[in-house]
């Protein structure tokens, strides 16, 4: 699981730091910078995609000019805080009870040159797996080629002292080293090493910033296609999938009578002549209602409730304003919903919100992990604070309801009043 994301200088955080639970929800107005954070999870897996920091920030082509990958909003030239030279990121991290620490510092670099690393380094348990910049008791490293990044790499094998590789500044080290490895040591360091950088790229690889379009999910999928996309494509067949285990879609029908009005009672996936499938949601009294006539709104539901019960689940999901489409008498239970499977451990969710209601509703783990991210007036940069950081936040939240606080901006004045020069 993510527990911390560090900014330095990066979009408009001068220096912030996010601190992350199993659901993490983000509150604050417009423009604060809540959109920022997402682009730096997209940064993180854009690197375990094996890209470039060019293709990362910009965009990613295949063959026959098909675009894969959506860069950063506002490229290179928008990547640092304030037209800063460069800008970093770190992530704290468990796997498999082991903590991880990744850090990258990145020179977005101009017009005439390259985008390229500066500074990385990966430490599992606090022990050196690879770094740049190393810390003691491990020797400095001299960096001269800047199209060159080298790191230090723990001892083994016929390394009986910590060796350096070179490697190309223009894409992260994380996404190179492994296949490095296996070139040149079979020791059984270097395999606990690889080990390690596996599961992190394993954990950046498996995020999905879900940005659900209606016209997306109405779209007829084939059976097969498992993995909802980030605008809800392949719904119809990700449903199917889940309805081939009978718990499952018991889980599946409940959730849509709890979440809609619809008295369904069965989903139905009838053919076209090209062997697509689109979802039908058969109601108590015979009535078909197909995907082309649900509401945008069922179909959110449908969508949230397919990438938590799906076969391929990712360990890590981002909602942009999770409220979006729903009824606010609805949105308990997709609190309900949220929390009940990432309670199961293997999943996170980091989520942005307007509503007032949901804050209301927040169990209390997950209000412990919930934060306000917020800009202090005639400031330009971004900054983020947990809720229960808050001065005095435990004192007034057991005498005012928490959505009539976020209602009223109390948690913005509160901010205000915590910088001395600006009350003066």
């Amino acid at each position: 699981m993510l527990t911390k994301l560090t900014f330095e200088r990066f979009k408009n955080f001068e220096k912030a730091e996010l601190i992350l639970g199993p659901l993490s929800l983000l509150i604050g107005t417009n423009a604060s910078g809540k959109s920022n954070i997402r682009d730096a999870f997209r940064f993180l897996h854009g690197i375990s995609r094996g890209y470039t920091l060019a293709d990362i920030m910009g965009e990613k082509y295949i063959e026959a000019g098909v675009l894969q990958w959506r860069g950063i909003r506002g490229g290179l030239r928008e990547a640092t805080y304030r037209q800063a030279k460069r800008f970093a990121l770190i992530i704290n991290f468990n796997v498999q009870g082991m903590e991880g620490r990744y850090f990258i510092r990145v020179e977005p670099g101009t017009t005439r040159s390259q985008p390229r690393v500066v500074t990385e380094s990966l430490y599992c348990d606090k022990e050196l797996i690879f770094a740049s910049h190393p810390r003691a008791p491990y020797e400095s490293i001299k960096q001269v080629e800047p199209q060159h990044l080298k790191v230090r790499i723990p001892p083994g094998g016929n390394y009986r002292k910590e060796h350096v590789e070179t490697f190309i500044a223009y894409q992260p080290v994380l996404s190179q080293i492994e296949e490095r490895l296996v070139e040149k040591r079979n020791d059984d360091k270097a395999e606990e090493i690889r080990h390690f950088i596996a599961e992190t790229i394993s954990m950046f690889d498996s995020m999905r910033f879900l940005d659900l379009n209606p016209e997306a999910m109405r779209r007829p999928s084939l059976p097969g296609q498992t993995i909802l996309g980030d605008q809800g494509e392949n719904l119809s067949s990700v449903l199917q999938a889940i309805c081939e285990d009978p718990r499952q879609k018991n889980a599946l029908v409940e959730w849509i009578k709890e979440l809609t009005p619809m008295d369904a009672t069965d989903f139905k996936f009838p053919t076209d002549q090209m062997g697509r499938i689109l979802v039908s949601l058969i109601e108590e009294n015979g009535q078909r209602i197909s995907a082309y006539s649900a509401s945008d709104g069922t179909l959110r539901f449908l969508a949230m409730i397919a990438a938590f019960l799906g076969p391929e689940p990712a360990r890590f999901y981002f909602f942009e304003e999770l409220e979006n489409g729903l009824h606010p008498a609805r949105l308990h239970l997709l609190l309900q919903l949220i929390e009940q499977q990432i309670s199961k451990g293997n999943i996170q969710m980091v989520a942005t919100s307007h509503s007032p209601q949901l804050l209301r509703f927040l169990s209390p783990s997950s209000l412990d992990s919930a934060s306000l991210v917020y800009r202090l007036p005639n400031r330009s940069d971004a900054r983020i604070r947990r809720i229960l950081d808050i001065p005095d936040v435990r004192r007034v939240i057991k005498q005012h309801d928490l959505a009539n606080l976020h209602e009223s901006g109390w948690f913005e004045d509160a901010m205000v009043f915590d910088e001395p020069e600006i009350v003066k």
